[in-house]
């Protein structure tokens, strides 16, 4: 994973002139921000990148059918809580969740590496309205564009899939029925934790 790796910064003009050897840099792992007008505008991620986090958000559409919303945490003390059941999601909060936009789960848009760079402009904003752009270079998916609030937001999430990888749930791999036995299981602990501790055992 490349999210929250320190990020590097390229203004606009100079990654146009350079876009192939940027697009390689980004798919050997250096997360990229796009500079416009001296301001961070977009971030380019590797598109296996956006693909590993587009998993992860399916996952989490899962954990949210059971009624676990992982985002809501504030931090990772408060997920164990959260998955075992123990503290309720506010109505409130889902409610603002389920209307926060997801870029990473947009449907696929690409644009070839010679064309991503005479359109470089066009490109961000489009981006900036909260789409994303995979940039294609030697017939393969390199590049994705994504928005800055984005990159952001999974930089947070990035602390919820630790912990969850270290809970024994790989969000980035897990089906639905994984995650369905996974939160039934974590339940049945917290549930017995729980029975031993109210009985002194």
């Amino acid at each position: 994973m490349t999210i929250g790796r320190e990020l590097q910064a390229l203004g606009m003009r100079e990654i146009r002139e350079n876009i192939r050897a940027v697009v390689a840099r980004v798919e050997e792992g250096a997360p990229l921000a796009v500079l416009r007008e001296g301001a961070p505008s977009a971030i380019m991620l590797r598109f296996d990148e956006s693909q590993h986090w587009e998993r992860i958000e399916r996952s989490l559409s899962a954990l949210h059918a059971l009624g676990v919303y992982p985002e809501l945490a504030r931090d990772t003390t408060q997920l164990a809580p959260l998955v075992a059941g123990t503290v309720q999601p506010d109505a409130a909060a889902v409610r603002r969740l389920a209307a926060q936009p997801r870029a990473v789960l947009a449907p696929l848009r690409t644009v070839g590496i010679t064309d991503a760079r005479q359109r470089f402009a066009a490109i961000l904003d489009l981006v900036k309205q909260g789409r994303t752009i995979t940039i294609v270079s030697n017939g393969r998916f390199a590049v994705t564009v994504i928005p800055l609030a984005e990159y952001d937001r999974l930089r947070h999430l990035a602390r919820t899939a630790t912990w969850f990888r270290a809970a024994g749930l790989d969000l980035s791999s897990a089906d639905e029925a994984e995650v369905a036995d996974f939160i039934r299981t974590y339940r049945g602990r917290a549930a017995t934790a729980e029975t031993s501790e109210a009985t002194g055992a």
